[in-house]
């Protein structure tokens, strides 16, 4: 999950397991931007800087943490 100001993003594995396709979802379900789904975390991170969201530190929603740290060092490399 990113926040920044009234804005909420969720960055969301979807498809298979194996396939790590992401989308970057509005809270209401819907793909934030029309080039979704993304193939890498590294493409989202892309995507985010692209729509100036790479000033924001990605919060973990689930036990897992990994991605959300993957993303927020993917994030500052490209500040």
């Amino acid at each position: 999950m990113l926040r920044r100001d009234d804005e909420i993003l969720y960055v969301a594995q979807v498809g298979k397991a194996a396939s790590q396709r992401f989308m970057i979802l509005t809270p209401s379900g819907e793909p934030a931007w029309p080039h979704e789904p993304l193939s890498s975390l590294s493409d989202v991170g892309w995507a985010l800087r692209a729509h100036e969201w790479h000033v924001v530190t990605p919060e973990p929603v689930r036990q897992n943490v990994r991605p959300a740290k993957t993303l927020s060092r993917l994030l500052i490399q490209r500040a």
